[in-house]
């Protein structure tokens, strides 16, 4: 878009009359648009990773954009066009700035919008050759922010789990990156579960696709699946992208679109059905069991006891207007707003008390994994009819179940299928809803 608007202002600022019906500037828009096609297939400008550094972009962009100038220069030798110099100048003067405004500013925006910690402590599971060249690439790349606070390397037939479990626990390690080739399923199990439960990041490096002769690169991690097979679909930073982008459209559009209005309508009726204020406010459990603040419009009268008892059928706290706000989830709507600021996703587990996630992780096996990606406004279990009240155990272990299973079956296609499914069971009313 950038190259092409460069070509054309240029054109049309040193060329002379209709500037299509110059051959020698047709001759420059489709030499130098298919120029940048090949040059894209060739070196894949736009694959900057999170790894990266501002000044790396600069250098690897640089040359890139110098091989395009000497192509299109070519123009002159081969084909015997004719250009300004300052045509030519002028393009190149414009471009080249835009170019590089657009790759910094989306580096930034990445770093934004996947909330990246600024250090992060790894583990290496296994000590060879592929281990020895992460780890040579993370010294060589301090920008990365990776810091490596040890190997673990067991005898034949012997993978001491507690061990790993334990040093996590007392080290606060944030990836473990498992480099032993033939990975045995009962291990890879026992350490994605670990993962999840304790929210570490696991990648299984798959030695059968490294050549000795090939330096690693975090970056061909992140292209080619063959070298890093990231155990949870969303810990891969483009899936990530992909998940905010989609999350920050369809909640700005809704929120100027419905919240705009809906907000002063609401509140209104709230403040004339009882005393109180319009929202809601409560700290709930988020994305690494961080609280934070999540929003509702306020559907019960101010009590003592909203940070610890869920809602119950026919309970006198709720208020005339309440019951209507729950019964239609429309008091979850502000949490629109939460996945505006970054604490909360469209789809996701949904957030649970303070209370209650420190009751239900002590009775419930693997219910912090949960926590591993941001809560959503609505969920696989909420949209299956796990919603509302939690009467029994069962109740929040089918919850668990149906959560982990999103999280570890992630697609962009689930959460439009989850959202469908959502609109349905609302059109439908639950008789849970209340």
């Amino acid at each position: 878009m950038f190259l092409n608007f460069s070509i054309l202002l240029s054109s049309i600022w040193f060329g002379e009359g209709e500037w299509l019906s110059n051959s020698d500037n047709i001759y420059l828009l489709i030499f130098s648009n298919l120029t940048w096609i090949f040059l894209v297939m060739v070196s894949t400008p736009y694959n900057v990773t999170k790894s990266w550094s501002i000044t790396k972009i600069v250098k690897s962009q640089l040359a890139f954009l110098f091989v395009h100038l000497l192509v299109v220069a070519s123009l002159f030798v081969f084909f015997n066009k004719t250009y300004s110099i300052f045509q030519i100048l002028f393009l190149y003067l414009l471009f080249v700035p835009l170019f590089f405004l657009f790759r910094v500013v989306v580096f930034y925006l990445r770093k934004v919008l996947t909330s990246e910690i600024s250090e992060k402590n790894y583990i290496l599971i296994g000590k060879n050759d592929l281990s020895n060249e992460i780890r040579k690439y993370f010294l060589m790349n301090p920008e990365s922010g990776y810091k490596f606070l040890g190997y673990f390397e067991f005898g034949s037939g012997t993978f001491d789990y507690h061990e790993i479990q334990e040093f996590c626990e007392r080290k606060e390690v944030h990836e473990i990156y498992y480099c032993l080739p033939n990975a045995p399923k009962s291990e890879v199990e026992q350490l994605v579960n670990y993962g999840l439960n304790s929210l570490v990041k696991i990648k299984l490096i798959v030695e059968s696709s490294f050549s000795q002769q090939q330096s690693i690169s975090l970056d061909k991690y992140e292209v080619q699946p063959g070298l890093n097979l990231v155990t949870i679909p969303l810990d891969d930073s483009r899936n990530q992208l992909i998940k905010r982008i989609f999350d920050i459209v369809f909640s700005g559009i809704f929120v100027v679109t419905i919240m705009s209005w809906l907000v002063i309508l609401i509140g209104l009726i709230i403040k004339l059905d009882s005393r109180g204020p319009v929202f809601f406010v409560q700290m709930r459990s988020g994305e690494g069991n961080r609280p934070f603040k999540c929003l509702k419009f306020r559907s019960m009268k101010v009590n003592q006891e909203a940070d610890t008892k869920q809602a119950t059928k026919d309970d006198p706290r709720i208020t005339k207007l309440g019951h209507f706000l729950r019964k239609s989830s429309i008091d979850e709507l502000p949490q629109f707003i939460n996945v505006l600021m970054g604490s909360m996703s469209v789809v996701g587990p949904r957030p649970h008390m303070l209370k209650h996630t420190e009751e239900y992780s002590k009775l419930i096996d693997k219910f912090l994994g949960r926590h591993y990606v941001k809560p959503g406004v609505t969920g696989l279990a909420q949209c299956m009819g796990y919603r509302g009240e939690t009467r029994d155990l069962a109740d929040m272990e089918n919850r668990v179940r149906l959560d982990r299973h999103y999280i570890e079956n992630w697609t962009f296609w689930l959460d439009i299928k989850i959202i469908f499914l959502t609109v349905v069971s609302l059109i439908r009313g639950s008789d849970k809803a209340y």
